[in-house]
């Protein structure tokens, strides 16, 4: 799997200058990397690992905003604009490894390197996908909205499986194992769905096939089917 975001943006030249400036940091498994509201402006690439991007609201409440990969860059934008975190960012599923950079060091590679095109477009995709995110969660039914969550998860970091058992009840779709650390709640508070509504769309997916869960995993075992589910197709 390539790198994600703004990296995915770049040369491998590119990236390899932005990793070679920064300071490596391990962050454990739930470890909170950014804190929202914070006026520290670091900057950090993601190099292994998948993290949540989440916000507070006033009673404390955390709701998943999105699931970052390798590639991305992380408080890039507070290191532009100056102001405090939007978000927290916390590692999912496992362990990640970050790059850290100064604001300082990030805006001057970024210079030198010709880059300020490729900052407003990861920004503009970052917006767009808000936006897409918002209208799916308007008009789309729980069942589509879920089938189309679990899409999102497996093209960010889905291991596949192979085999008769992995590939749903005809042994003949693509799947994929998604390892991400997140509870139903979190998964529907991201899609403005209830626990309860999780769960029974989880069951309904699990009776057809698409899908099998166990503890802190979900197999998705026919990646095509999830697809057309999301889409309406079935």
């Amino acid at each position: 799997m390539g790198r994600q975001g703004f990296g995915g943006l770049l040369s491998d030249e590119q990236w390899a200058r932005f990793l070679k400036a920064g300071n490596t940091r391990r962050h454990r498994a739930g470890t909170t990397i950014i804190h929202q509201g914070d006026q520290d402006s670091a900057v950090f690439l993601l190099v292994e690992g998948t993290v949540k991007v989440s916000t507070v609201r006033a009673d404390g409440t955390h709701t998943l905003l999105a699931l970052r990969g390798p590639g991305e860059s992380l408080g890039e934008l507070s290191a532009l604009s100056g102001l405090p975190r939007t978000a927290t960012v916390s590692a999912a599923g496992g362990d990640c490894l970050t790059r850290v950079l100064s604001s300082a060091q990030f805006r001057l590679l970024a210079q030198n390197m010709g880059l300020e095109s490729a900052l407003w477009k990861h920004a503009v995709t970052r917006q767009s996908e808000s936006e897409s995110l918002r209208a799916e969660l308007t008009a789309l039914p729980a069942r589509q909205r879920l089938a189309a969550a679990l899409l999102r998860l497996a093209s960010l970091s889905g291991a596949d499986i192979e085999g008769a058992h992995a590939a749903g009840p005809a042994g003949n779709g693509h799947g994929v194992m998604l390892r991400l650390g997140l509870s139903q709640k979190e998964l529907g508070d991201s899609i403005a769905l209830s626990r309860t509504s999780v769960s029974t769309e989880f069951t309904r997916l699990r009776s057809l096939g698409v899908i099998r869960t166990g503890r802190q995993h979900i197999a998705v075992l026919d990646v095509g089917r999830l697809r057309r589910l999301a889409q309406g197709e079935e």
